[in-house]
């Protein structure tokens, strides 16, 4: 059976002379496009002026995508509140982390508190609900836009406080319970009620930790309640089409496992030479990978996204890159084929739906210099010929159903805001070591899953754990329960539910006890010999009491890795050399079969198709362990090309 995916593009016709939409859909239709995302920020276009609606322009290019074989995602407005709503509700938005208002005149200008807004939000998504739910034409739906995005998960305004003491009190009830839950007691910061506490901000220096945790936890909360809030309208209105949202690369400021729940798609949107020079630095030190992908991206970075989110529903990729961009630290323009590769490699990991963003160059505002798939004078740009190359290869290639990989890389987003509320060193970036550990699989010919810590861990032969920092021992003893055999990372179990040190200090069964960690620079790691491998601990090295068969020593004499009887343990962050020997190991040991890939050459199993993409500037061969017919490209291969096997093993 063909699962084949699709293409799609984003579309703004309130952008343009209704001259043009005509010919934009029939040219939409051409480049072998399906689907088309349209909406998002048109508030302002469809209630101009409170209670006045207008909806003729909407109507009107509802209908001509549609007689064009076009089906329709249709977005709720609500990431670009009108100015005569803020107006109104001057409070609604929402106020960065020293006070000041985040004001009108871009977007995300709200408070997810704000219960005003809560309602206004409602309305505008049954009006819009109620006009195209039930019509032929739009076929999904999208709430809002890129929740978080540029910092507004969090608020500081008064709607924010008022909520987060409500949740306080049903979490804690009393507040002598919070008091030892958050240990108030040091520095004298006990509360006599819920009512005196404030935001864990202004304060002289580090609020507590525990207050923060909690902080972030109730903030998540608010935005899983805000779009249920929308889901529930959608679904009531236009049953059976479903509803998705966009999340984005390198962002955790919110659990997406927890609103995804609501939702039927998880999309997200990939910007492979954005999130390279944005994102990935951060705490990434390879210049020369920097350098030799700067227009290309990460060979790992758009793989890890697609394998997170696709863990939480159908999987689409909402906003494809498709050249040059307008808002990382630089922009470069991708190589030719690029565009062409990453829509494959989505498909490789299950994408239904590949849409670029935007169909057309805009001339004006924020996003004047942000490509499009055609250029502002109407002509095709570079990517729509490897658009165009996509939509007719797709229609050749049956692929199969995506099944569950042997190798499962458990991750948390709990997990993330503990490592930064209580980071130790400024270089440990908790996606940063994800994706060493998701590294360290590919470039041993692995495919894997990502999952979190409610998910089925039967079935797997290996589960890497890379840093967990309370794992609850029931979830622990159910990993251990699978069968599967277990390598966990460092900070994993160090804390309690509660952001404390435990009283056993460290999680049992990995034959490890830390006593003290060396929190550390990137630049002054720790030599260490690991099976006569010579290598370096970096960012973070814990010390310890060993219960188990140690493996490897540093050079001030701990080890690198511990065996319990229930699993094994990294004592530190391993340099990607060293972690590649040890995953290569422990694949082994699970039962699998490693095999080394040229440097930036990357494989994802489908079914019974292998999906190599090669991120690198040489050229390079498949190596022979890879047996099968050629359904795509070939053997030797140069940068950005794909080849599709269609595999015997």
């Amino acid at each position: 059976m063909s699962d084949n995916p699709e293409l799609g593009v984003c579309y703004y016709p309130e952008h343009w002379s209704e001259d043009l939409w005509i010919t934009d859909a029939k040219n939409i239709q051409k480049n072998g496009i399906k689907w088309v995302r349209i909406a998002e920020f048109a508030w302002s276009r469809i209630e101009p002026n409170p209670g006045d609606f207008n909806w003729n322009w909407l109507d009107k290019i509802v209908d001509i995508l549609g007689s064009n074989n076009l089906k329709i995602i249709m977005c709720t407005p609500t990431a670009t509140p009108p100015k005569w709503l803020v107006d109104q509700m001057p409070d609604m938005v929402a106020l960065d982390e020293n006070g000041q208002a985040r004001k009108f005149g871009s977007r995300r200008h709200y408070s997810f508190s704000h219960k005003g807004y809560q309602k206004e939000s409602q309305r505008i998504t049954q009006a819009v609900a109620e006009r195209y739910g039930q019509n032929k034409y739009v076929q999904a739906w999208q709430t809002d836009n890129e929740y978080g995005c540029h910092e507004t998960t969090y608020s500081w305004c008064k709607s924010s406080l008022t909520e987060f003491r409500v949740w306080l009190k049903k979490k804690y009830k009393n507040i002598d319970d919070l008091n030892k839950s958050w240990g108030n007691v040091f520095w004298s910061m006990e509360y006599r009620s819920f009512d005196e506490i404030d935001l864990p901000n202004l304060t002289v220096t580090e609020a507590n930790p525990s207050h923060n945790f909690d902080f972030r936890k109730f903030c998540s909360e608010q935005v899983k309640n805000f779009n249920s809030q929308q889901v529930k309208i959608l679904n009531k209105y236009s049953p059976g089409r479903p509803v998705s949202h966009n999340y984005m690369g390198h962002f955790v400021e919110f659990d997406h496992r927890e609103v995804s729940k609501d939702l039927d798609i998880t999309a997200w949107n990939s910007y492979p030479l954005g999130n390279l020079q944005n994102m990935q630095i951060i705490a990434r030190k390879d210049k020369k990978l920097i350098n030799d992908c700067y227009n290309i991206g990460d060979p790992d970075f758009q793989s890890y996204h697609h394998d997170l989110y696709r863990g939480m529903g159908r999987l689409w990729i909402m906003e494809q890159q498709p050249g040059p961009v307008n808002w990382a630290r630089y922009n470069p323009v991708p190589i030719p084929g690029a565009v062409r590769m990453w829509t494959w490699e989505a498909f490789a990991h299950n994408a239904e739906v590949v849409s670029y963003f935007r169909w057309r160059q805009a001339p004006f505002a924020q996003e004047q210099m942000h490509s499009g798939l055609m250029l502002r004078d109407n002509s095709p740009n570079i990517g729509s010929q490897e658009v165009m190359q996509v939509s007719k290869e797709i229609q050749m290639i049956n692929l199969p159903k995506t099944e569950n990989s042997e190798i499962a890389l458990m991750h948390d987003y709990e997990a993330c805001w503990m490592t930064e509320l209580d980071g130790q060193t400024a270089d440990f970036h908790y996606t940063r070591l994800m994706l060493d550990f998701y590294k360290s699989v590919r470039v041993n010919g692995g495919s894997l899953d990502i999952i979190g810590k409610n998910d089925d861990f039967r079935g797997y032969k290996l589960i890497i754990i890379p840093s967990f920092v309370h794992l609850d021992d029931k979830v622990f003893q159910k990993i251990v329960s699978s069968g599967a055999k277990i390598l966990a990372g460092p900070r994993t179990g160090i804390k309690n539910s509660n952001f404390q040190i435990p009283e056993n200090l460290s999680l049992e069964g990995l034959g490890y006890q830390v006593t003290r960690v060396d929190a550390l620079s990137y630049d002054l790691p720790i030599k260490v010999d690991w099976k006569g491998i010579k290598g370096q601990l970096h960012v973070w090295r814990e010390q310890g009491k060993s219960s188990g068969v140690v493996e490897g020593n540093s050079e001030d004499g701990f080890p690198v890795m511990t065996s319990g009887n229930k699993g094994n343990y990294l004592c530190g962050w391993p340099d990607d050399n060293l972690l590649s020997a040890i995953m290569r190991e422990q694949m082994i040991s699970a039962g699998l079969k490693p095999i080394t890939l040229p440097h930036y050459l990357r494989v994802r199993r489908r079914g019974n198709l292998l999906f190599f993409t090669n991120y690198g500037k040489e050229i390079v061969d498949i190596p022979d362990y890879f047996e099968g017919d050629i359904l795509l490209g070939s053997k030797k291969m140069k940068q950005a090309d794909v080849t599709i096997l269609e595999s015997k093993k």
